[in-house]
C-alpha cells in the first residue's frame, strides 16, 4: 500500500460546499478549448445533471484542485509549514498526471 494511504487524509478547509452559490456573480474568466467530440460530452454530462456546461467544468476542475491538494498534504504531512514555493511545486506535482508505465499486477 502506498504511505500515503497509511496516514489517514487531513481535513482540508477547501471544499465545494464553501464555494459561492452557483448563481453567485462571477468576474474572472477562463479559456478552456476542447475538441467537438470533448464537448459533446461535456454538454451530454451537463445536461444529465441538469446543469450547465461550464458550471460542470467549474465543478471538475475544483474537485481536482481539492482531491490534488488533500493527495499533497497525505504525501507530505508538514505542507503547511512549508514556504510558498514549496508549497505550490508539491501542489503542482500532485496534480500532474504520472506517465511512467504501469507494470502488469501492479
Amino acid at each position: 500500500m502506498p504511505t500515503r494511504r497509511q496516514r489517514p487524509l487531513p481535513n482540508l478547509a477547501i471544499s465545494l460546499e464553501d464555494l459561492a452559490p452557483s448563481e453567485a456573480k462571477r468576474t474572472c474568466r477562463v479559456n478552456l478549448s476542447f475538441t467537438p467530440a470533448e464537448l459533446a460530452m461535456i454538454e451530454k454530462a451537463a445536461r444529465e445533471r441538469g446543469e450547465q456546461p461550464g458550471l460542470l467544468c467549474r465543478n471538475i476542475i475544483l474537485t481536482a484542485f481539492q482531491n490534488s491538494a488533500a493527495k499533497a498534504l497525505a504525501d507530505q504531512p508538514d505542507l503547511l509549514r512549508m514556504s510558498a514555493a514549496q508549497q505550490q511545486r508539491a501542489l503542482l506535482e500532485a496534480f500532474a498526471i504520472d506517465e511512467s508505465p504501469v507494470e502488469p499486477g501492479e
